[in-house]
């Protein structure tokens, strides 16, 4: 009963990481001169990458977290 509840709080502080990450690559891309206009694109490629971060990391959290035993 309790793998699924902390594979499920694993990743959501993982997510968490990933997204302000992403968020500091975006600020400091758009800081450095990056033009306004790419902002819909990077925020589109950080969206597919984040996706594809997140099924990642639930495949692999529910193909090797291990069994809790009470």
């Amino acid at each position: 009963m309790g793998r699924p509840i902390a594979i499920i709080i694993e990743v959501v502080v993982l997510m968490g990481v990933i997204y302000s990450l992403f968020l500091g690559v975006k600020l400091t891309a758009l800081d450095f001169g990056v033009e306004e206009k790419y902002k819909k694109f990077i925020c589109s490629v950080f969206m597919v990458i984040g996706c594809i971060a997140l099924a990642f990391f639930i495949a692999h959290l529910v193909a090797f977290y291990p069994r809790l035993s009470i």
